[in-house]
């Protein structure tokens, strides 16, 4: 009887010292985090966050490497992780009209949502091709939509990044005041990064006297375009859940690849990019990813790219000659 109360007491008190240890090696995960969370939708304002806020702050991408946002739809379960989270930033109702269903689910939580097109002018697609389209006009029996169209790739002219980070920066001090200083230092230095890659994209097409740009992908890129005055010349004019292009519009842009000795065409990060590989079958032209940015592998991840390192590597792509 003796032995066995003594084989109890020895059991209890192994039990208290393994949660002792338990306690001090895993404490924290027996409590809830503490920092601050920000829930982010896309791989921009993922990379601007992060910037801003160091190790401070848990930024969360809720799109993952590899998916494809414009088919993304919003889960049960994103929506509870973001209704614990203290704010929700995305880009707009034009890039990812899905989001007003996680808006919606949360927002009789203490979510701050924050838009960050709000001090954007948007760029409608339609006039946008008007203007800076080098074939003949679109007849509206080849392209036509019900609804205005507005292109929601904001980011892809750098001088809007600024103003993305500008609108992160002010909820992120709103949510923590006391670093205030920090935040707006490591804003600043990332924004100057950014304008010196904006005058570097410049001066470099202008250098190397680019002045037209061709797509046989979805067109996700009148802001790089309008920024740096482009002609474009493009398969489609939207870029979206539409038809594909007409065979009259893909033989005009092989036209004109032949007759302007175009050396490359471009095509979205995710994309097989079929059409641009049938027109580069039929001309010289290589074809070629031009990264929007939508979001990114899991090998850039592992590779610590971000939006400057991509931006970059597009305009290499672009002034690159034919091997």
């Amino acid at each position: 009887m003796k032995r066995r109360i003594l084989v109890i007491i020895a059991s209890f008190v192994i039990l208290i010292a393994i949660i002792a240890f338990m306690i001090i090696k895993f404490g924290s995960g027996f409590q809830k985090e503490d920092k601050i969370t920000i829930f982010t939708t896309i791989y921009p304002e993922y990379d601007f966050a992060k910037a801003i806020v160091g190790d401070k702050m848990e930024i969360v991408r809720l799109i993952g490497p590899g998916v494809e946002i414009h088919t993304y739809e919003p889960s049960s379960k994103d929506m509870i992780r973001i209704a614990e989270a203290d704010a929700f930033i995305y880009t707009g109702d034009d890039m990812e009209p899905w989001a007003s269903k996680i808006i919606e689910a949360i927002e009789e939580y203490p979510v701050d949502i924050v838009d960050t097109s709000k001090n954007i002018e948007m760029i409608d697609s339609d006039e946008f091709m008007e203007e800076y389209s080098l074939l003949e006009e679109i007849s509206h029996e080849e392209e036509h939509y019900e609804e205005e169209e507005r292109d929601g790739h904001i980011w892809m002219n750098p001088q809007n990044a600024v103003i993305m980070i500008d609108t992160i920066l002010e909820e992120i001090v709103k949510l923590d005041p006391e670093n205030k200083e920090f935040y707006e230092e490591n804003a600043r230095k990332y924004q100057e990064e950014i304008l010196a890659l904006d005058k570097e994209i410049e001066e470099t097409l202008k250098e190397n006297h680019v002045d037209v740009l061709v797509f046989g992908g979805e067109f996700a890129y009148s802001y790089f375009c309008q920024r740096y005055n482009l002609g474009v010349v493009s398969c489609y004019t939207a870029c979206g859940e539409h038809s594909d292009p007409s065979i009259s519009r893909i033989k005009k842009v092989i036209e004109y690849i032949n007759q302007n000795q175009i050396s490359k065409i471009f095509y979205e990060e995710l994309s097989e990019g079929q059409i641009s590989q049938m027109i580069s079958e039929e001309t010289k032209a290589d074809a070629e990813v031009f990264n929007t940015l939508h979001n990114v592998t899991q090998e850039e991840i592992e590779n610590q790219e971000g939006y400057i390192s991509i931006m970059r590597e597009n305009l290499k792509k672009i002034i690159e000659k034919k091997s």
